[in-house]
């Protein structure tokens, strides 16, 4: 006679939290980094689509604002310095 082991079902919302969290700050992260990524392609384009840079520039930085919000409403604690 073979044993089946017991399994305990975890509590989801204890663990599903915290997994949104990591899952919303790297995707701020990475649509941080594309708008970047993006806004240099525009300037060093042929053409250097300036506007097109600065509205990726300003997406970029909304989002850096929105994972900085993210992190003082978690208790993360930043100083400004880089």
């Amino acid at each position: 006679m073979t044993t089946a082991a017991r399994l305990i079902p975890l509590n989801t919302r204890h663990i599903s939290a915290p997994v949104h969290q990591d899952h919303f700050t790297l995707a701020m992260h990475q649509e941080a980094e594309n708008a970047l990524a993006m806004a240099l392609h525009y300037l060093r384009s042929s053409g250097s689509n300036v506007p097109g840079a600065t509205r990726k520039a300003v997406q970029a930085l909304g989002a850096l604002n929105r994972l900085e919000m993210l992190s003082v409403g978690s208790g993360a604690r930043t100083t400004g310095r880089a």
